[in-house]
């Protein structure tokens, strides 16, 4: 769809996912329930039971400072010294006496606990020589207060065990419990497994050829895919061979994905779907790896489909990137699927399908004959394909006996299968938000404008000059192209604020043509200019809303003199230049003469559609006047408010929109 947007229509589209509460299915491989607690259990207890042996002492610890005063004073009965470093012992009855005695109070502040048996343990200072110390104590004193110790040496074994077999065992266990949780679709464990999604054949299909509307000479091509898959033998046994591959080609969102599922329903066997970017990985030959696997569980389930989507991912043109070096890891996965492919016997039953829209960048190797040797145009779909898309799509729907699926395609050109199912949407919401029992015409208008030009701002502040500046723009562009023979007749114009940028636009109802005239360009691009040249009439000044206007202009103006040889000086020649997309071209396939005779040349263009539009409006100043106050007071102006304004249109075919007649 055509239109004149002010300052451009900037094209922003949020989507919203609605996530299902649906329980997740469990994971394959993990834990047994049951098994994990009962080792967890047992686990428990024996660490609860090591660490209370180990810990457990009927002992009071005390200060080693306290205990050699103790030495001093007689109250130490017997000592073991273990690995010089751990002390043990008894007091003897005077010092338990002492203990229990009137210092009891002062004598628990120094020991941790009390202990009724009289022992007690404490750890030797290690810059001091216990063993030396004892030795002059019992020189010093008589045998009855001599202490009585022994040193022993022994390895703990027990707590140097737990110091590496507990880490060790807490490692071992976690890897356990990741691996077994990641299941068998984890890179973890399975990184050169495939990711392909397997549609298994159900009995009664939920994709058939009923659910993909328009697209019939698509469907007529890939009805020989289903045949074959249904009955091989039909085929085979007169010696011929159905392609292997079949590469459908088109622009995004025209139903390419939507195809390959059809096909696996009617054919009622499994279909394998994948993405190209799934073979991609940084590591190594996982992508080689994921292809073989692919294709050897592709060859267990035949007869079956496995469809790629965007297969661009991996088969763009080798050699590209020679600075990423030779061992590039998408063209090694590229090569393996080529193998694969031109290893595939035809008789399995094994059909390949893939998909992209872009055709252009896909290695030469991968479209000869014998891989993807049949290519099927998914092409945007015209005015009759269009109302049957919007049947399919509003079967659901609650509609108004006043909406036309008809009327609707015809509002619609251009529009692709996932955008009309987004009309569809948007319409249902916005008749729901307005509690109304079933979706009106008036709610499909809605959402097609909300779909090509954003969302309504009626909130926006705009400066009354500035909206005046909007309408007169906006109503240049209608009378100019209301009064033209080759443009697209406008049905609504509008100074609503919309999508980013635009502050009104003016839509055209374009037919489905496939060949333009130069007068026809030189048309179109007078209503472009249209906008423009009306903001100069009436206030005599330049302003910045034409800005999306010119670049239209500007680009078809090259193209009409570089591309399609439509200019006497240049000639008949072609450059292709519209092929770039706006890429940046380091050589020009012409000389500096004659990109000067170009530049001239749209120039003139240029200005021979300005010069139009000027008397043209200057012509239709009162129509001018009369279509701007009427569009500052409406702000949206359908086609009666415009045929009571500009009459019926002079040029062009009978249009009606809605009952509503625009020409004639």
């Amino acid at each position: 769809m055509r239109t004149g947007g002010y300052n451009g229509i900037a094209f922003a589209v949020v989507n919203r996912m609605n996530t299902s509460n649906e329980n997740p299915e469990p994971r394959m491989g993990s834990f047994r329930p049951r098994l994990m607690w009962l080792y967890l259990i047992v686990a428990g207890v024996f660490l609860v039971n090591l660490l209370f042996q180990y810990g457990r002492s009927d002992s009071s610890t005390v200060a080693y400072g306290v205990f050699l005063d103790y030495v001093e004073a007689g109250y130490i009965d017997k000592l073991t010294i273990v690995n010089d470093r751990r002390v043990s012992g008894t007091l003897t009855a005077t010092g338990q006496e002492m203990l229990a005695g009137t210092v009891g109070e002062q004598n628990r502040s120094l020991w941790s606990s009390s202990s009724p048996s009289g022992r007690f343990q404490t750890t030797k200072s290690e810059n001091h020589d216990l063993v030396t110390f004892l030795k002059s104590h019992n020189e010093s004193h008589d045998e009855s207060e001599a202490v009585m110790f022994e040193v022993v040496y022994h390895d703990n074994w027990l707590g140097g065990a737990l110091t590496w077999l507990l880490p060790l065992g807490l490692i071992l266990v976690l890897f356990v419990l990741m691996a077994r949780r990641m299941g068998p679709g984890s890179q973890f464990l399975n990184i050169g497994k495939n990711r392909a999604v397997l549609f298994e054949s159900l009995g009664q299909p939920t994709v058939t050829f009923r659910d993909v509307a328009g697209l019939e000479e698509a469907k007529e091509e890939v009805v020989e895919v289903v045949e074959f898959l249904r009955n091989p033998k039909k085929f085979t046994k007169l010696g011929g061979v159905l392609p292997k591959g079949v590469l459908l080609v088109g622009p995004p969102g025209t139903g390419k994905t939507l195809m390959g599922k059809a096909v696996a329903g009617e054919a009622g066997v499994p279909f394998f779907s994948i993405s190209g970017s799934d073979f991609v990985e940084m590591f190594v030959g996982v992508g080689a790896a994921r292809v073989r696997d692919l294709f050897k569980q592709a060859k267990g389930k035949a007869p079956c489909i496995v469809f790629i989507d965007e297969i661009d991912a991996i088969g763009r043109s080798r050699g590209r990137n020679m600075m990423m070096g030779g061992n590039d890891e998408r063209e090694n996965t590229l090569n393996q699927l080529l193998v694969e492919m031109d290893g595939f016997n035809t008789d399995k039953g094994v059909i390949i399908m893939a998909a992209t829209n872009r055709p252009d960048v896909l290695d030469a190797a991968l479209l000869r004959p014998g891989r993807f040797d049949r290519q099927i145009l998914i092409d945007r779909p015209d005015r009759r394909e269009r109302a049957e898309i919007f049947e399919v799509h509003t079967r659901q729907l609650i509609l108004a006996e006043n909406v036309d699926c008809h009327v609707l395609a015809a509002q619609t050109p251009g529009f692709a299968g996932a955008e009309i199912a987004n009309v569809c949407n948007e319409a249902a919401l916005l008749a729901a938000r307005l509690e109304k029992d079933a979706i009106e015409l008036d709610d499909f208008e809605k959402a097609i404008s909300r779909v090509i030009g954003g969302l309504e701002k009626k909130n926006k502040l705009i400066k009354p000059e500035e909206k005046r500046i909007v309408a007169y723009h906006e109503s240049g562009h209608a009378i100019t192209g209301w009064y033209l023979p080759n443009t697209d007749p406008v049905i609504k114009v509008s100074i609503v604020p919309r999508g980013l940028a635009a502050l009104g636009y003016a839509q055209s109802l374009p037919d489905e043509r496939y060949i333009t005239t130069r007068e026809a360009f030189m048309d179109r691009m007078t209503m472009m200019i249209g906008g423009r040249v009306a903001e100069e009439i009436k206030f005599g000044q330049l302003s910045t809303g034409a800005q999306n206007d010119l670049e239209r202009i500007t680009k078809t103006a090259y193209a009409m003199v570089v591309d399609f040889g439509m200019s006497q000086q240049v000639g008949h020649v072609s450059f292709n230049m519209s092929k770039q997309n706006g890429r940046p071209m380091f050589e020009k396939p012409y000389s500096e003469s004659l990109a000067r005779l170009i530049d001239e040349e749209v120039r003139e263009l240029i200005e021979e559609v300005r010069t139009r539009a000027m008397n043209l409006l200057t012509e239709k100043l009162d129509k001018l006047e009369e279509l701007a106050l009427l569009l500052l007071d409406k702000e949206v102006l359908g086609p009666q408010e415009l045929v009571s304004v500009l009459g019926k249109r002079p040029y062009g075919e009978y249009v009606s929109v809605n009952g509503q007649d625009t020409g004639g």
